[in-house]
């Protein structure tokens, strides 16, 4: 059964309005650390899947990547504060961006970004959160709505890495 195109609307307004609204710069370093996110991340998320709950009686879950801040590779920290929430996580193959709409929206912020020449760490993420805002709900949809063709061409290539239109 599909959703119609109102309710789909509605759905991504509400997600939409339920996000922090405040930026938050990840201190030096290049790996998230699962700490962090526990601390930091998830709790937002929770609250997120929560609500979400709340308001409607339906089966929410949160879709993480294989990030081992995530929890997905060891029991830890975060594996816990989602089993303690009673937030399910879907099961996400190992290696597989193709099937990660989010992918499609970091593409967008990498093409904008790699526009400009910076001189300091602080000028490029001054340039990341003035392109990441400028992402538009449509832009976010239509990745989304790759979606169902995505999964059928990973079918086709055996699991192998995948082309579409715009990531």
């Amino acid at each position: 059964m599909y959703e119609s195109q109102a309710d789909y609307d509605i759905r991504i307004l509400e997600w939409q309005a339920s996000l922090p609204h405040t930026k938050e710069v990840k201190p030096k370093g290049n790996a998230m650390s699962q700490k962090y996110y526990t601390e930091r991340l998830l709790p937002v998320y929770i609250e997120a899947v929560n609500s979400a709950r709340l308001q409607h009686a339906k089966n929410w879950y949160l879709q993480e990547d294989n990030d081992p801040s995530h929890g997905s590779r060891k029991y830890g920290l975060a594996q816990r504060l989602k089993r303690d929430s009673w937030v399910n996580t879907l099961p996400h193959p190992p290696q597989s961006p193709d099937l990660n709409p989010m992918e499609g929206i970091w593409n967008i912020l990498k093409q904008r970004i790699r526009r400009y020449i910076w001189r300091s760490i602080e000028e490029l993420k001054e340039i990341i959160q003035r392109e990441w805002s400028k992402i538009t709900m449509e832009e976010v949809r239509s990745r989304i709505s790759e979606m169902p063709g995505r999964c059928k061409s990973l079918v086709k290539s055996s699991g192998g890495p995948i082309r579409s239109n715009l990531w």
